[in-house]
């Protein structure tokens, strides 16, 4: 079983595929890495520079994923696409089989969006449609449904109503809403509810939601339990941000946290 993941890459930092391959290796997976960019560093940071992968590169990368008879792509997880087209030859080209897990990266409560209207569109036209499991943050679940979310409530209705919209769509995962001093995560499928809190940390820092996503993944695709990974992937999330605000580090201190989620594993069994 391979696991391809298609995000943005950066010389430094941990966004991205930065992010989200070291936490699938911590899990016991050896991913497939497809860039949709390169840039220096995170854009939320002064003086990056870089480019979105060609179209043509994407696509040819895409297909060689595909068709590779040395491969057997069973999982994608997305998260930043450097464009509208993008978004359209992977929803276009995603064989009908593959558990896609797609994290719509598209902005958060501060800055707001942060991509073009017409990939934001994309999402909703080409891969949310398409998708097993979504992975959006509240501002994200916002843009989704079209009414900005502010309750853990309103969460919960916006998942029911996405997991009504597209028949293909099996889980909705929401990755924080923000509740006075905690952070609320709630994981909803047609046939079950979990949630799970931990203290909001006063600390904003890159790549959160990119390592959250993997780890959600892989440690779904372990236990098969919406429950387990979602309690799992949060300490993750809640452990790294408090490691870092501690630090009061400008990248996201993930890598000590590793060792733990590798022993959370190991105790799953």
């Amino acid at each position: 079983m391979d696991i391809l993941s298609i995000q943005s890459a950066v010389l430094h930092g941990m966004v991205g595929n930065n992010a989200a391959v070291p936490v699938l290796h911590s899990l016991g997976y050896t991913p497939l890495a497809l860039h949709t960019a390169w840039y220096t560093h995170h854009k939320g940071h002064p003086g990056w520079s870089g480019e979105v992968t060609p179209l043509s590169v994407f696509e040819a990368f895409l297909q060689y994923a595909w068709q590779a008879p040395h491969l057997q792509v069973t999982t994608v997880l997305s998260g930043y696409l450097g464009s509208a087209a993008q978004a359209a030859s992977l929803a276009q080209t995603l064989p009908a089989q593959v558990f896609y897990a797609c994290d719509p990266v598209m902005g958060d409560v501060t800055p707001g969006q942060y991509v073009s209207d017409e990939l934001v569109q994309a999402y909703r036209e080409y891969l949310v449609p398409r998708a097993t499991v979504v992975l959006p943050n509240q501002f994200e679940l916002g843009l989704l449904t079209g009414a900005p979310i502010q309750t853990t409530g309103e969460a919960l209705e916006a998942a029911r109503t996405l997991l009504a919209r597209y028949t293909t769509l099996q889980m909705v995962i929401v990755k924080g809403v923000r509740v006075d001093a905690e952070l609320h995560l709630c994981a909803v499928s047609r046939e079950h509810l979990t949630r799970t809190q931990h203290p909001a940390i006063a600390y904003r820092v890159s790549g959160t939601g990119d390592a959250f996503s993997a780890a959600w993944l892989g440690l779904y695709l372990r236990t098969q339990s919406l429950h387990l990974s979602l309690t799992y992937a949060g300490e993750l999330l809640y452990r790294t941000v408090r490691r870092t605000a501690q630090a009061q580090q400008r990248e996201l201190q993930l890598l000590p946290e590793l060792l733990w989620l590798q022993q959370a594993v190991q105790r799953l069994g």
